[in-house]
């Protein structure tokens, strides 16, 4: 159980960067003027899978921890960021949703979203920072 959230965790955020990358090409056509193809489904059905996944291994970590170690130092930190990012994972899964059903021409929605999930990933980034701290402090040693 303490293995399967952080590699569960891992998986989700590699995924991420390619839903970034999905996404850039999109924010190349709407805001740069380049000709491009955006994989709207492969964005789509990624995206979505990294929101849910993170917000499982949310849940996950925190029986793990609660179980095992209690909430105090570097879970705190841990559990702290992954509660900043629960409302940025929420906007993430909310536009993205709203711009699927109704697709259209839009600018602005696009943007905020594709932001939102820019600092969605560097909390993941800081997410995986203290989740090697506790791998290797608690799990490894």
């Amino acid at each position: 159980m303490l293995w399967f959230h952080p590699l569960l965790q891992l998986l989700a955020t590699i995924a991420a960067f390619y839903v970034l990358l999905l996404g850039w090409e999109r924010f190349k056509g709407l805001h740069l003027g380049k000709k491009t193809r955006f994989n709207w489904k492969g964005h789509v059905f990624w995206g979505r899978l990294v929101i849910i996944v993170w917000l499982a291994g949310l849940v996950l970590g925190k029986v793990a921890v609660n179980n095992h170690f209690g909430m105090s130092g570097i879970f705190l930190n841990h559990n702290q960021g992954a509660m900043i990012m629960t409302p940025f994972m929420l906007v993430a899964y909310l536009t993205g949703s709203i711009m699927d059903r109704r697709r259209k021409k839009r600018i602005w929605l696009p943007a905020i979203h594709g932001a939102n999930n820019i600092v969605l990933i560097c909390l993941a980034l800081y997410q995986a920072y203290t989740g090697y701290l506790i791998i290797t402090n608690f799990l490894l040693a």
